[in-house]
């Protein structure tokens, strides 16, 4: 009995797995791309070094539609990948488009309530309703400060970026000028 390495779904090895199951063995995938039966495999194999190229990738996810398969299980995976990275890399920059987006409505639903109770006839639960947005307004600037602060520091937060003068040079060397 032949002991097969568990392969995590979309992974390049669970792609080439798939390939070689639908072309029937080793031998096949390594003919479709005219390679040695040992490279293809050693492609395949997590606890190796060998990479497949883009070329043999791209020429296997039409040999497995040629033999019947549907889809394209490289094409697949490294989508699913470039993705999954995406979202790490940018999860900051696309919180602080949502955060902007945020930051305009509460400061338009302030600034429109703001003009109302300048007008003649406004009262007290006017002035209390637009001091309430005010402050959401306020609130969503001060959640973007932190942001934009984490994102200048690459990511991290830390004291120092809160003491510092939010109009001091960042070019400049040295304490923020008092």
């Amino acid at each position: 009995m032949t002991l097969q390495k568990r392969r995590a779904p979309l992974t390049i090895d669970a792609a080439l797995a798939r390939i070689a199951g639908q072309m029937g063995d080793w031998a096949e995938v390594a003919k479709a791309v005219d390679r040695s039966e040992s490279l293809v495999r050693a492609w395949g194999d997590p606890d190796r070094r060998e990479n497949i190229p883009l070329v043999d990738a791209v020429r296997l996810d039409l040999a497995y539609r040629d033999a019947g398969g549907v889809g394209s299980p490289f094409f697949e995976t490294v989508a699913y990948l470039l993705d999954e990275q995406a979202i790490f890399r940018f999860a900051d920059a696309i919180a602080l488009g949502h955060l902007a987006a945020e930051v305009i409505r509460e400061c338009g639903e302030a600034s429109s309530l703001l003009v109302l109770a300048a007008q003649p006839g406004a009262d007290r639960d006017d002035y209390r309703e637009t001091r309430a947005h005010v402050r959401e307004a306020i609130d969503a600037y001060q959640r973007a400060s932190v942001l934009l602060a984490a994102l200048e520091n690459g990511g991290q937060l830390n004291a120092q970026s809160f003491l510092d003068s939010p109009d001091a040079d960042p070019r400049a060397t040295g304490p923020p000028p008092t």
